[in-house]
C-alpha cells in the first residue's frame, strides 16, 4: 500500500511538471467567409478547416484539446475586397483573427495551408459544353451500349482571365467497372481553381447489353484490278463471327460487313493464298473472326473485249 502511494504521487509530480513544460500541438481551425454582398458570387471559398500549430505550456494546450477545439475564426470579405478577384490570408492575417480569442500565452508557430486564398467575381459567367471523361467497363458478357449524361453544359463564375483559358468542363476521370445493369451516376467536375461550376456535377445514365455471338456469310470482293484480270477465290464467300449486343444482334446483318482483296496483296502474297481482312466494321461489334483466314485465289486474263 505504502509502494502505491508513493507511486501515484510521483505520477501526480511528474504530470504536474509536465504540464509545466512547452509544447507544440496541431489543432483544426474553422474559417468561415461573412459579410459577402449578394451581387458577388465566391467561386473558391475559404477551406472550412485549416492546420494551426499552437505553441504553450501543457496545461494551456489541453484546455484546447478538451475544451471545445479552437474558437471557429470569422473573415470579413469586406476587410479584404479590394475587386481584384483574389484574396490571399497570410499567416499575418489569420494570426491577427485568431490571437484575441486565444490565451495570452499561446503562440502561433504554423498554418498549414498558407496562405489561405479564395476567389470571387462579381457575377461574370459564361456557359461551356461539359466533356465526359469517365472511364466505364462492364462486366463480362456485358457491354455499354449507350451513355447519357445531363446536362450537357454549365456555367461557369470566373474571373475574365480565367475564362479565357477555359473552352470547356471535364468530368473527373473515375472508374467505374462491373457494370451490369443500367446504371446512374453522378459524375463531379475536374476542379479548376478560381472557378465556380452550376451545377457542380453530371448525372450519367449508362445503358448495358447483354453480350452474344452472331455469325454471318459474306462474299469475298476484290478491288484495284487491271481491266485485264479478275480475281477468283476459294472459298468465294466467308463466315465472319463477332460479339454483339441483344438489342442489335438483328441489325447488324452481313451487308455491315466488307471483306477485300486489293491487287496489291496479291502482287505481294507469298504462297499462293492470301490474307483477308476486314475493310468495314460495323460500330457496337468486338471480337471480330473470319473463317477461313486464308484463301486460295485464282488470278485469269480476261479478254477486254469481255
Amino acid at each position: 500500500m505504502v509502494f502505491l502511494v508513493c507511486l501515484a504521487l510521483a505520477g501526480m509530480f511528474w504530470y504536474m511538471v509536465a504540464l509545466g513544460e512547452e509544447y507544440e500541438r496541431d489543432f483544426d481551425l474553422r474559417l468561415q467567409l461573412k459579410n459577402v454582398p449578394e451581387n458577388v458570387v465566391i467561386t473558391t471559398d475559404v477551406p472550412q478547416k485549416i492546420r494551426v500549430t499552437l505553441k504553450d505550456k501543457g496545461g494551456r494546450l489541453l484546455s484546447y484539446r478538451y475544451g471545445g477545439g479552437l474558437p471557429m475564426v470569422n473573415v470579413d470579405f469586406r476587410n479584404y475586397d479590394q475587386n481584384s478577384g483574389h484574396v490571399k490570408l497570410r499567416l499575418a492575417d489569420i494570426s491577427k483573427l485568431l490571437l484575441p480569442r486565444l490565451m495570452p500565452s499561446t503562440k502561433i508557430a504554423a498554418i498549414n495551408p498558407a496562405p489561405v486564398e479564395y476567389f470571387y467575381n462579381y457575377g461574370l459567367h459564361a456557359t461551356l459544353p461539359v466533356v465526359f471523361n469517365a472511364t466505364l467497363e462492364a462486366e463480362k458478357f456485358y457491354s455499354v451500349s449507350s451513355v447519357r449524361f445531363k446536362p450537357d453544359s454549365v456555367t461557369v463564375y470566373a474571373t475574365q482571365e480565367v475564362l479565357d483559358t477555359m473552352t470547356a468542363v471535364y468530368t473527373q476521370n473515375i472508374l467505374i467497372d462491373g457494370i451490369n445493369k443500367r446504371t446512374v451516376r453522378r459524375i463531379p467536375f475536374v476542379e479548376v481553381l478560381g472557378a465556380k461550376f452550376e451545377p457542380q456535377n453530371v448525372l450519367m445514365t449508362a445503358d448495358v447489353d447483354q453480350i452474344t455471338e452472331k455469325t454471318v456469310e459474306v462474299p469475298v470482293k476484290w478491288v484495284n484490278f487491271p481491266a485485264t484480270k479478275a480475281l477468283r477465290t476459294f472459298p468465294s464467300r466467308v463466315k465472319i463471327t463477332f460479339q454483339v449486343g441483344m438489342s442489335m444482334y438483328k441489325r447488324i446483318t452481313k451487308d455491315d460487313f466488307v471483306v477485300v482483296v486489293n491487287y496489291d496483296d496479291v502482287l505481294k502474297s507469298e504462297g499462293g493464298k492470301l490474307h483477308l481482312s476486314l475493310k468495314s466494321l460495323p460500330a457496337g461489334v468486338s471480337h471480330v473472326r473470319l473463317n477461313p483466314e486464308n484463301i486460295d485465289y485464282l488470278v485469269e486474263d480476261v479478254n477486254e473485249e469481255n
